[in-house]
């Protein structure tokens, strides 16, 4: 039974991390595409404040990652997808 919880426990770790490694890829890539506008026409969607804010969730989401990855390597056990 306890291997059961710790074999969930893992996935679930795995399936989080994976999400957030996602969502911080396609945040980088807005932010990308944004830095890119800023010599063009019509110019860039986000102003200073919100390029900031979401880069900020961009550094705690690495971060949150960097956590769970030790976790995982802690584990000794990481699964191949």
């Amino acid at each position: 039974m306890s291997e059961d919880l710790d074999e969930r426990r893992l996935w679930e770790l795995v399936n989080r991390l994976d999400s957030r490694l996602n969502t911080v890829r396609v945040l980088a890539e807005v932010l990308l595409d944004n830095a890119a506008m800023r010599e063009g026409i019509p110019g860039p969607y986000l102003d200073n404040v919100k390029e900031s804010a979401l880069m900020e969730a961009v550094i705690y989401l690495s971060r949150s990652n960097e956590k769970d990855f030790l976790r995982l390597a802690k584990m000794e056990k990481l699964p191949l997808v």
